[in-house]
């Protein structure tokens, strides 16, 4: 009974974390949706023209999805991080559990911020054009707020997107996650942050509106089906009955 309350609680957690990728993914949608025929040229690198015409609320739901997202990012894969320290015992799997903690830590100091600073950029572009009436003098202000944020937010993009893909390659290819046959390790390939924007996002962009919007938030949902695979490792564990001590009471 014990170890059912320990592999149900730290599945719940799981699924919390799972929940908070969701937000970040209706967080994407809320600042990248366009409407049929509407703008989507950038000015600079990321200020983007249709923020002129999109509504303020959107922007404040935005960031906070990305606020309680985080909150519940950090449960899920700080679980998933515990079930991986059962898993990978081998002196040189040790490097895949060290390197995972550091990404997830990155990812929950670092989601919430970089989350709302393009909401922020986006806002700031807003409110000068409202003011000045100047598209241009705009967008170069709201671009140097953005790029003045820029070494921080590409350091978690490293650490946390990058650093979580290739962590979650390694550990499928040397087959430290339990998938049944050959079919599923690939479809496993894409249990990530960059794969799942990279191939399925991109195929999602040739379709017409509004089929095309779903490229929105792919890489959030690769965060969340990182998470699934954390259950598949830890519904393994319940069918074993393994070292369930290190999951939380």
């Amino acid at each position: 009974m014990q170890v059912d309350l320990k592999y149900e609680t730290a599945r719940r957690r799981m699924i919390i974390g799972i929940i908070g990728c969701l937000l970040y993914v209706a967080g994407d949608f809320l600042f990248a949706a366009t409407g049929k025929g509407q703008r989507t040229d950038t000015i600079g690198l990321f200020t983007r023209v249709a923020y002129l015409e999109m509504s303020t609320w959107r922007m404040i739901v935005s960031i906070l999805c990305g606020f309680v997202g985080t909150l519940m990012y950090y449960m899920g894969f700080h679980q998933m991080y515990r079930v991986l320290r059962i898993h990978l015992t081998m002196p040189g799997d040790q490097i895949w559990v060290r390197l995972f903690r550091a990404a997830y830590i990155m990812g929950s100091v670092s989601w919430a911020w970089v989350h709302a600073m393009f909401m922020t950029d986006a806002l700031i572009f807003k409110y000068v054009f409202e003011a000045y009436g100047e598209t241009e003098k705009a967008a170069e202000i709201a671009n140097r707020v953005f790029f003045a944020n820029g070494p921080g937010m590409l350091t978690a993009y490293i650490v946390c997107d990058l650093g979580l893909t290739v962590i979650m390659m390694a550990l499928v290819l040397k087959r430290k996650i339990p998938l049944k046959n050959t079919g599923t390790r690939m479809l496993a390939f894409l249990c990530n942050p960059l794969m799942l924007p990279g191939i399925v996002g991109n195929l999602l962009t040739l379709l017409p509106w509004p089929l095309n919007q779903l490229d929105h938030g792919t890489e959030s949902f690769g965060h969340a089906l990182v998470l699934v695979l954390g259950l598949t490792l830890l519904r393994q564990y319940r069918q074993k009955n393994d070292a369930l001590e290190l999951l939380p009471d």
